[in-house]
C-alpha cells in the first residue's frame, strides 16, 4: 500500500513532552483519507489525526492512541453523524479479525478512496497535475480469494482455534466462515475443524493452507512432527469425501502427498490463464485474486502491445504469470528472477506449454554489476517489471542501458513505485497510463499498473 506519511521511528509512539497524561477524546469531522483508508482530521490541538473506522464527511468521536507534537493516531469511538456511504460490515468476524478493515465502506467508495490516495501521491511526488488515469481493474467484492493460510492455536488438549490473527494481537480468532474466500473454501471450514479435532496427533499441525485451483482444491497441512498412519487414513478419507487434494508439509521444502484427485499426482499445483497452464509449488508465490489477475495480465498485454518483432525483458518473473502470455505474442522474452527454484519452475512451465522463445535466468536484481554484465542485460524493445514491495530502484537506474521504448510497471507498493518512476522520468520516460488494481477488496492494500514511454 502507498504510505505518503512515514513517521520517524524514534518519535512514532512518543507522547507530547508537555503532557503528563493521555489526550482526551474529542469530536471532529473527517476531511479526507490517507493511503491506508484512515480518516484524516485536523484536531483543535493543531495535530493531524489519522483515525480508523471513519468515513469522509462523518462527524465522529475519536480516542487518541499515540501522538507527538504534530501527528496523532486514533480510533473511532462513536459515529455521531454517519455518511450515507457507510454500510454494515458483511463478515461476522469483522469486529475482531485483523483483515478486511474497510468493510464499512461501500465497495465503489473503497475504489474511489484508493485512487484518490494514489492520485495524491503521484501529484505530490512527480509534480504532475494531470494524471493519465485509466479505468480501474476490479473483480468480485466477495469470494475472490483462491488461497489463504490459516493458523491453529491450541487452548487446551481438546480445544483449539482455526483462523486468522486478531486485530492488534497475535491471538488467533476462530473463523467459522470467511466471505472473501472462494465459496468452496469457506464452505469447507466447519468440516475442516471437525477433521482436525478427530486427529490423534493434531498438535503437530501449525498451519493450514487452502487452494481453489484449476487442477483441484487442495489442503496443505504444515506439521512439525510425523503424522501417524491412522491420522493419514482419516485425512485420505476426508479428501475423498470432499474432493480435495491433501498434502503434508514437513518442512520448508519437503512435501508428502496424502490423497490426490483423479487426474492429478505429486505436489504440483496448477492454475490456467491466457491459454496457458501455470504449475507451481506450495512454496511459490501466485496472485490470490484469479479474476483481477486475469484482467491485469490482459491489460498488461494491451498496454505493452508486444509484437512478433519485439524482444521483451520480464523482470521479477516468478513462475511466469506475465512471461508465458508475453512469449505467445513477442519474438523473444528474457525472464529474470532472483529465486533459482522459480527460474526452474518457469522453464518447466515453458516446456509444459510448448513455448520455446523464453530464456530464463537467475539474478539478484538489487546487485547488478555492469563490469560482469549478464547476457540478458542488453538492448530490448519493451520491458515489464513486477517487483516485490521494496520496488526496483537498483534496476531502474540501469534501464537506460537497455533502451526499451515502453516500460510496464506493476506494483504492490505505490510508495516505491512512484520513487522508481521518478528515476525513470529523469531518464527521459513519460508516464502515459496509470491504473488502479483492486486486488484485495475491503482492505487498504493498493496495487497499480503504469505504462511509461520514451519521450
Amino acid at each position: 500500500m502507498a504510505q505518503i506519511f512515514n513517521p520517524n521511528k524514534s518519535g512514532k509512539n512518543r507522547k507530547h513532552k508537555s503532557l503528563a497524561k493521555q489526550l482526551p477524546d474529542f469530536i471532529a469531522k473527517v476531511e479526507s483519507y490517507d493511503p491506508e483508508g484512515k480518516g484524516i482530521i485536523r484536531a483543535e490541538s493543531g495535530r493531524i489525526a489519522f483515525v480508523t473506522g471513519a468515513l469522509v464527511g462523518e462527524v465522529v468521536k475519536v480516542r487518541p492512541i499515540t501522538y507527538n507534537e504534530k501527528i496523532m493516531k486514533g480510533e473511532t469511538l462513536q459515529i455521531i453523524e454517519p455518511s450515507p456511504k457507510r454500510v454494515t460490515p458483511h463478515c461476522t468476524h469483522f469486529d475482531v479479525c485483523g483483515g478486511c478493515q474497510l468493510q464499512y465502506m461501500q465497495s465503489e467508495h473503497q475504489t474511489e478512496a484508493k485512487q484518490l490516495a494514489l492520485n495524491t501521491l503521484f501529484q505530490k511526488q512527480l509534480g504532475l497535475t494531470d494524471i493519465p488515469w485509466q479505468q480501474p481493474i476490479v473483480g468480485p467484492d466477495w469470494h475472490y480469494r483462491r488461497t489463504a493460510r490459516l493458523s491453529i492455536w491450541f487452548d487446551s488438549d481438546k480445544s483449539f482455534r482455526l483462523g486468522f490473527r486478531q486485530k492488534k494481537s497475535k491471538q488467533i480468532i476462530d473463523v467459522e466462515q470467511c466471505p472473501i474466500l472462494v465459496q468452496s473454501l469457506t464452505d469447507l471450514l466447519p468440516s475442516l475443524k471437525t477433521l482436525i479435532q478427530s486427529l490423534t496427533n493434531r498438535r503437530a499441525i501449525t498451519h493450514v493452507q487452502l487452494y481453489a485451483l484449476d487442477n483441484g482444491n487442495t489442503i496443505i497441512f504444515r506439521v512439525i512432527e510425523s503424522i501417524k498412519n491412522e491420522d493419514k487414513e482419516r485425512l485420505s478419507e476426508f479428501a475423498k469425501q470432499n474432493e480435495f487434494n491433501i498434502i503434508l508439509q514437513h518442512n520448508e521444502h519437503e512435501f508428502e502427498q496424502i490423497s490426490a484427485l483423479k487426474g492429478t499426482s505429486g505436489t504440483e499445483l496448477e492454475y490456467q490463464m491466457q491459454n496457458c497452464r501455470f504449475q507451481f509449488s506450495p512454496e511459490d508465490f501466485i496472485q490470490v485474486n484469479s479474476e483481477v489477475n486475469q484482467q491485469m495480465v490482459a491489460q498488461a498485454l494491451q498496454w505493452l502491445a508486444p509484437t512478433k518483432d519485439d524482444v521483451v525483458l520480464d523482470l521479477f518473473s516468478g513462475v511466469g504469470n506475465f512471461t508465458l502470455p508475453l512469449a505467445l505474442k513477442a519474438k523473444q522474452v528474457f525472464a529474470v528472477e532472483g529465486v533459482n527454484n522459480m527460474v526452474l519452475r518457469l522453464q518447466k512451465n515453458a516446456e509444459l506449454n510448448q513455448i520455446d522463445n523464453i530464456s530464463a535466468h537467475q539474478a539478484d536484481l538489487s546487485k547488478l554489476v555492469l563490469k560482469y554484465k549478464p547476457k540478458w542485460l542488453k538492448p530490448i524493445d519493451k520491458l515489464l517489471l513486477d517487483p516485490a514491495r521494496d520496488g526496483a530502484f537498483d534496476v531502474v537506474q540501469k534501464i537506460p542501458l537497455l533502451a526499451p521504448k515502453k516500460i510496464l510497471y506493476v506494483s504492490c507498493n505505490p510508495s516505491t513505485m512512484v520513487r522508481d518512476i521518478k528515476e525513470l522520468q529523469q531518464s527521459g520516460y513519460k508516464l502515459s497510463k496509470l491504473g488502479l488494481l483492486n486486488m484485495f477488496p475491503h482492505t487498504a492494500h493498493i496495487e497499480a499498473m503504469a505504462l511509461l514511454e520514451k519521450e
